[in-house]
């Protein structure tokens, strides 16, 4: 029963790891770049975007989540991106109606925490299951 329980474990390790786009397991640091608004600033990349770059760092599944702040996305690559100007520049740009006049607080949303740890979860939810599915000891 215990080689049955540890080859279902890692069965359920390799099917949680892959990338959809990639086909590669989750190691080291992933970032991406989540879309909040929509600017008028066209660059010989493409247009930008007001964006939340997110930081995962994974070990075979993510474990740790960060918000590293906005910063300006590329149109049709999620993974690049500008930083934001100093305050002086940002300020022209949202008085030339280039960006919103307020920017939004960059928030981790609950699904970004939720698969940002799914590695503890996963390890919980395992230590809880061991724990159900344990037989009392004999007298």
């Amino acid at each position: 029963m215990k080689k049955i329980y540890l080859g279902a474990l890692f069965a359920t390790l390799l099917a949680f790891a892959p990338v959809a786009n990639a086909g590669r397991l989750l190691f080291g640091t992933d970032e991406s770049i989540q879309f909040i608004a929509n600017t008028t600033v066209q660059t010989p990349s493409g247009r930008l975007y007001l964006g939340h770059r997110v930081q995962m760092h994974a070990f075979l599944l993510p474990y740790r989540v960060e918000s590293k702040g906005l910063v300006f996305g590329i149109s049709g690559d999620p993974k690049k991106y500008i930083p934001l100007p100093p305050a002086e520049e940002l300020a022209t740009l949202q008085a030339a109606g280039f960006l919103p006049k307020e920017l939004p607080r960059p928030r981790l949303t609950a699904l970004d925490y939720l698969f940002g740890y799914s590695l503890e979860l996963f390890i919980l939810g395992s230590f809880l299951y061991w724990l159900v599915r344990r037989k009392p000891a004999r007298r």
